[in-house]
């Protein structure tokens, strides 16, 4: 069925800054693009070659990547999750195992027990509410909240015996659903638009089937609490869905949400509703096709704000009207826009690792990532983004600053997917005002961070700053883990140090940097002989003298001061202060475990919890300051600090495949430590095989531990560290690859350089880098020659550089691409 009536797609207003309200749609940002072309590893990969071209002949690379879509799409395709029965348990309080479709803002879950039918299950990143449970077990948290769910059935149909099929397209982010009947196949693919919140889904059966009558039904969650309205307007099914803000607590927030499902260019037959459904009937023809659009929109803002909000009912005439008058033109461009921003996604980086365990793992981790987080969204994606299916996700689904929110964005940058953290760093600028405040009523300089937050800050007028009480009343700080502010930042940082964007350093992330600085010194105890933290927690619930994440954050934030004040031109006069404190800095606790040194939790452990300074089996937090993600050591570092991490890592046997906070929360954590401190490259390669098989989920192709959601995508940092690293001003490439394994990438390095290299037979031929912003650039020699020639492929001839130690150091231009290979080849 096709509709006479077709225009193009109006993006909706872009998101508000801080203080604003939500608009009731959202703008993305377009994909990316530069124009210099950096050619990348030749290196094959497996795998069946994708259907999908690309959406122009000019998307076949990634422009400065050089990566091609093609040799990418054939290592996506053997990498999609697949499944031959229904997926079960789709609804859940924690992390999903149905398949996930997302543009950033909606997330839609894909999966249905039953073989009859497929249903859709809606979320809205800006649709929040409060956890009002009052009965035991009593839940105290804001939430984000599902929308809704759409259902497509075969009423009265019954299931063939076999080929029912579910498989999610990573490469072009589209779930396919085959759903056999006697005498007739309905195949629906589905997939989210990326220039406005609407899903597609497009349905067919083969040539010489027979009609399907099919029924469409919209439901939202029965819970009076929350008031809600369904029904059939003008040929759409429609819910529209409130929070409960008011009455509730300190809950100042108010949401609406509205979602019209329409068939484009036909209509639904004997439509009905209740208080909570909606539903119509439609025929497919055998060998025909229909399309379903189902368009959200939506409305957030403070109590406070006195400006004009939508109603619901606005909200869904909104959705109606859009859904209503989107066809055949506006279907086009959404899809060639679709895979424009997908093909761009692919192909600004690449790996090989000639594995096809640990490459599913990784695409599909990336795949979360792409879905569930875009630059320009009001919102950033949160414990379970936006693919709740309950409204009681575990935790609230709010954002945990003490690991799980971070660690959403550990690979992301070296990925060369900078931009996916916009709307993170914007939350986290946006609450240093509240932040701050609570920080100087407890007689604090500069600023600490609460635990977990929800978003409620982003619609609020910032406060005006308050005044350092007179007394210091540690109590009164946000929390009791005092690394969560620098924890929270760390994104911000990584964003200065992979893009090297000075407008943004300068007006952004350097007064931050300030902020954290100030509480950090303030905090600090002098005890006659070094700075000591006191009264801070290193896991929740404690009150611990130096825990190594403390010691660890403040000296990236200083170190990161000292470095980024010069390149600003200021506060040289702090300088001296900054190195001073630094010096008298309490040393990272360490303690004797088996007859070796190990690093410490903390120097003194006061948690009824988790009471001890050495914790074999755990997460391991005792080297998150010092190693990932604080990155105050790592290969090439302090060898004796190196040392103690290899002994921890040894001691703790700590590796995600025994119960125990090791895979509960440690599986981010464990494996990039190891990578960055040379744990042996062929045990790490294993290590993270096992745990990967031990916590994955085939029905989506996600690893899932208890302790988390989303962030178990931070993994892909582990890969991306033993293929390179680039700390301490120094590019290695294959520093923890295991020699036998063939490999090869194209990766972001600190400094703003795309990296290449190719390893063969144990070899490293060549390295091929891409200065964004130029400067200069030190690469360890991955060759044992000693020397090397530089040659910039942008002019054709030889670069001065100078060698010293295994090591070349350049200046580079901006725009130019570099080949660095032995001397005399």
């Amino acid at each position: 069925m096709t509709s006479t009536v077709s225009r193009r797609s109006v993006i909706a207003a872009t998101a508000g800054a801080a203080g604003a309200a939500s608009v009731t749609g959202v703008a993305f940002a377009a994909p990316a693009s530069a124009g210099t072309a950096f050619a990348g590893t030749d290196a094959a990969s497996t795998g069946a070659a994708g259907t999908d071209a690309p959406a122009n002949a000019a998307a076949d690379c990634g422009s400065e990547s050089g990566v091609r879509w093609a040799d990418v799409r054939r290592q996506l395709a053997a990498a999609n999750p697949r499944v031959s029965a229904p997926i079960q348990k789709v609804v859940t309080n924690k992390y999903t195992p149905g398949m996930l479709l997302g543009n950033g803002d909606i997330g839609v879950v894909v999966g249905d027990s039953s073989a009859a039918q497929q249903s859709f299950h809606f979320g809205k990143s800006d649709f929040w509410g409060n956890n009002r449970k009052t009965t035991a077990p009593l839940s105290w948290q804001n939430s984000i909240l599902p929308v809704g769910a759409l259902t497509v059935a075969v009423p009265g149909a019954t299931p063939a015996a076999t080929g029912y099929s579910m498989v999610t397209d990573i490469g072009t982010a589209q779930v396919t659903s085959v759903l056999p009947f006697a005498g007739s196949t309905l195949t629906l693919n589905s997939w989210t638009a990326d220039q406005d919140n609407v899903l597609i889904t497009e349905l067919s059966s083969a040539a010489g089937d027979a009609d399907l009558t099919l029924n469409a039904s919209v439901v939202l969650p029965n819970d009076p609490a929350y008031p809600s309205a369904a029904g059939v307007t003008g040929g759409a099914l429609w819910l529209t869905r409130q929070n409960n803000a008011v009455g509730y607590g300190d809950v100042s927030y108010k949401a609406s949400v509205a979602s019209a499902t329409v068939v484009v260019g036909g209509t639904f037959t004997a439509p009905s509703s209740t208080a909570t459904t909606a539903d119509g009937t439609f025929v497919l023809p055998g060998g025909g096709r229909a399309v379903l659009l189902t368009v959200f929109r939506s409305h957030g803002q403070d109590l406070s704000d006195t400006s004009p909000a939508p109603t619901p009912d606005q909200l869904r005439d909104q959705a109606i009207a859009a859904a209503t008058s989107f066809g055949d033109r506006w279907l086009h461009d959404a899809r060639a826009t679709h895979h424009a921003y997908w093909t761009d996604f692919w192909t600004r980086s690449s790996v090989v690792f000639g594995d096809s365990q640990l490459e599913t793992y990784y695409f599909n981790a990336q795949y979360v990532l792409g879905s569930g987080a875009r630059s320009g969204v009001h919102n950033p994606p949160s414990l379970w983004a936006a693919w709740t299916t309950n409204d009681t996700p575990n935790w609230g689904g709010r954002y945990f600053l003490n690991y799980n929110e971070e660690a959403l964005y550990y690979g992301a940058f070296s990925s060369n997917h900078a931009e996916l953290s916009e709307s993170y760093r914007r939350m986290i600028l946006n609450e240093v005002a509240w932040q701050r405040n609570t920080t100087h009523n407890a007689g604090y300089q500069g600023t600490a961070f609460q635990r977990s937050l929800p978003p409620f800050h982003l619609y609020q007028t910032p406060p005006a700053p308050v005044p350092v009480a007179a007394t210091k009343n540690y109590p009164k700080l946000p929390a009791d883990q005092k690394s969560n502010a620098t924890f929270g930042a760390l994104p911000l940082i990584w964003h200065w140090e992979y893009t090297r964007d000075l407008d943004y350093l300068r007006t952004e992330l350097y007064p931050l940097l300030k902020e954290l600085d100030a509480f950090w010194r303030d905090f600090a105890v002098w005890d006659g002989t070094r700075w000591i933290f006191q009264h801070t927690s290193a896991h929740e619930g404690g009150d611990d003298t130096n825990p190594n994440l403390d010691l660890g954050f403040a000296r990236k934030v200083v170190n990161t001061l000292l470095d980024t004040s010069a390149v600003l031109g200021v506060d040289a006069d702090l300088r001296p202060v900054w190195t001073d404190f630094l010096a008298k800095l309490s040393e990272y606790p360490t303690g004797t475990y088996n007859g070796v040194t190990v690093f410490y939790t903390g120097e003194i452990i006061n948690n009824p919890g988790l009471p001890d300074t050495f914790e074999p089996g755990n997460q391991p937090i005792n080297m998150e300051g010092v190693i990932f993600p604080g990155e105050q050591c790592s290969i090439g570092g302090d060898a004796m600090l190196l040392q103690y991490a290899n002994n921890s890592l040894t001691q703790m046997n700590s590796w995600g495949v025994t119960p125990g906070g090791n895979s509960n929360n440690g599986f981010c954590k464990e494996f990039v430590i190891a990578a960055r401190v040379g744990w042996p490259a062929e045990d790490l390669f294993q290590k993270l095989k096992a745990s990967i098989a031990y916590l994955w989920r085939p029905s989506n192709n996600t690893v899932f531990q208890g302790g988390g959601g989303v962030e178990t995508t931070g993994t892909t940092e582990a890969l991306n560290s033993m293929l390179m690293q680039s700390e301490d001003g120094v590019i290695r490439v294959f520093p923890c690859w295991p020699a036998a394994r063939d490999a090869s990438f194209t990766l972001q390095a600190k400094g703003a350089f795309l990296v290449g290299a190719e390893q063969r037979g144990g070899k490293v031929g060549q390295v091929r880098l891409h200065s964004r912003v130029g400067g200069d650039v030190t690469l360890q020699l991955p060759w044992n020659t000693g020397s090397a020639q530089v040659v910039d492929e942008s002019h054709g001839g030889r670069v001065w550089a100078s060698a010293s130690g295994g090591r070349v150091t350049w200046r580079t231009e901006a725009g130019h691409t570099y080949r660095v290979t032995p001397k005399g080849r």
